[in-house]
């Protein structure tokens, strides 16, 4: 079908005016944008305040959006309410410039760097656990929202920077809380664009101004000294600019743990609530690593450990919403898409599209058996994006998950506190919407 013979506008919820379906959308959007779907089909048109959008959900229609008429589209508009966290980064540019950042960025993500980061993650694991240890004895629960966020906050500034000193990670951690936790509040904000003073505001820019601080200090200090061997720091330091550089580094500080904190929080919870898995890890790390750390030729015989971590970020994924911006004219499923609108891609919709998941809503590991996983098409599943702009650290960041699924399950069953609800909030990541208080449990021999 042809532009010119395609339908005009894809049918969708009306909305009010002047704000569109923001007001609904905003309540709850992870149920918003799947009864979308459901109720309007695979191309969903609605105003989201001053945007026109239209909710794209079939994996051929994702396709077309990253990967066979990427060129088309851009990231746009919706890049500017993260600008202050990511800048001008590798995340959010477009164009000429990311090509061109891209192929500069590339080879700090290559496999020659995945040992010194296997023992960061190491490190960091053992340290973490030493931690637990009198915790589980005294049978006080932690917050494994909080305890994954600091462990991998830890893990993304000794990867990129080397050795920090104990008290400076927890003062970056605090101030990276800090600043996702403000812009998670704005994303959904009926004034989140305005800039208005306002002391949470106050404290989000002191926390930015910790963040770069941190980061311009060991960006001049490599440019004296050099930088750690190993480090991304170090793999970035010649191709980039200083302010290339202070703008990929805070990005990696942002993208590095977030999204690696929320796979693992919502890991941990849904094997309390599926014991049977996690008897299955159990007895999987047991056999293949006999109660040592795991190493990189051991990954691939924890088949089972992968297809439960992929089955929660098929059910989790934490980055749930991306958005482009056509700079021309295209059509998805037989409707005209024009310039300038906002195209919204969710897996955490299309990971639930009835055509290709049976049972959406249920856990079920066996489904990234290798032909299941084969059977599907391409982009039913995109936990991590997809196309030319898939997520750079992809491998790094399912490799240190399942490190330390593997790694925690040996010594610990988590066990959610009693009484306690877990409920997903729809930020800049897909996260626990409040504490997940778990008891440790000693792992059975």
């Amino acid at each position: 079908m042809t532009l010119a013979r395609s339908r005009s506008a894809p049918p969708g919820p009306a909305g009010y005016p002047l704000v569109g379906v923001f007001p609904i959308a905003r309540r709850d959007p992870l149920d918003f944008f799947l009864d979308c779907a459901r109720r309007y089909g695979d191309v969903v048109s609605m105003r989201l305040g001053v945007h026109r959008a239209c909710l794209v959900s079939h994996p051929d229609h994702v396709k077309r959006v990253l990967q066979d008429n990427a060129h088309v589209y851009a990231k746009g508009p919706p890049a500017a309410r993260v600008d202050a966290l990511f800048g001008d980064s590798l995340t959010v540019v477009d164009g000429d410039r990311w090509r061109q950042r891209r192929g500069q960025v590339r080879p700090a993500f290559q496999p020659g760097q995945h040992a010194f980061f296997a023992a960061v993650v190491a490190r960091a694991s053992a340290e973490m656990l030493d931690r637990w240890r009198p915790l589980g004895e005294r049978g006080e629960p932690v917050d494994v929202a909080s305890e994954m966020r600091r462990l991998t906050q830890t893990i993304i500034i000794r990867a990129v920077f080397g050795e920090v000193p104990p008290a400076e990670v927890h003062a970056i951690s605090e101030a990276l809380d800090l600043a996702v936790a403000h812009v998670d509040c704005r994303l959904w904000s009926a004034f989140g664009w305005l800039e208005v003073a306002t002391p949470a505001g106050a404290k989000y820019r002191r926390a930015l101004g910790v963040v770069n601080a941190f980061v311009a200090r060991r960006v001049s200090a490599a440019r004296g000294a050099g930088s750690p061997r190993g480090t991304l720091l170090a793999a970035l330091l010649d191709p980039l600019s200083d302010a290339e550089l202070h703008d990929e580094l805070k990005a990696l500080l942002i993208a590095g743990h977030t999204t690696t904190a929320s796979a693992l929080a919502w890991t941990w919870y849904t094997l309390s609530e599926h014991p049977e898995a996690r008897g299955q890890i159990e007895q999987e790390s047991r056999d293949v690593l006999a109660g040592r750390a795991p190493g990189a030729d051991d990954l691939p015989r924890l088949g089972y450990t992968r297809r439960v971590i992929e089955e929660v970020l098929r059910l989790y994924p934490p980055t749930w919403l991306t958005a482009r911006t056509p700079m021309e004219d295209d059509e998805l499923g037989g409707y005209r898409i024009p310039a300038g609108a906002l195209i919204l891609l969710s897996p955490y919709v299309t990971h639930r599209h009835p055509a290709v998941w049976e049972a959406p809503e249920r856990f079920d590991p066996d489904r990234f058996g290798p032909e299941s996983s084969a059977a599907r098409p391409a982009f039913a599943y995109f936990p991590f994006g997809g196309g030319p702009r898939r997520c750079i650290g992809s491998a790094i960041a399912t490799t240190e998950i399942q490190y330390i699924v593997a790694t925690v399950a040996q010594r610990h069953r988590l066990d959610l506190l009693p009484g306690a609800r877990v409920t997903p909030a729809a930020g800049l990541t897909l996260h626990p919407r409040s504490a997940v208080p778990m008891l440790l449990r000693q792992a059975l021999d």
